[in-house]
């Protein structure tokens, strides 16, 4: 078992990680942090609130209530590709976005 984890980079991938880590190893009092430079700015990837999000904020015991209402959220369920064909009736396309639930009920 590590003493100590340091993340190299912030962002949404270093700050989910390092949350995992901290609710993995909580017991063991591990030592988590996040090294992000002061100078590279948001980057804007598109990140969304797909059901895979609300999995992640299960295993690190976040609550739906605690910071959707705060950043005026919702789960993002599905993609809209406008203008996807040239075939007349068929110019959009949704992509669905399942959840583990959804597997089992198909």
């Amino acid at each position: 078992m590590p003493k100590r984890i340091v993340i190299l980079g912030g962002g949404t991938a270093g700050w989910m990680a390092a949350n995992l880590f901290v609710k993995h190893w909580s017991a063991e009092q591990v030592a988590v942090s996040v090294v992000e430079s002061p100078d590279i700015g948001i980057i804007g990837v598109g990140e969304g609130s797909t059901p895979f999000l609300e999995r992640f904020f299960k295993l690190i015991d976040v609550q739906d209530a605690e910071w959707m209402p705060r950043c005026n959220a919702t789960y993002k369920l599905s993609i809209r590709f406008a203008g996807w064909s040239p075939v007349s009736g068929i110019e959009d396309y949704s992509h669905p976005f399942l959840s583990q639930p959804d597997h089992f009920t198909e």
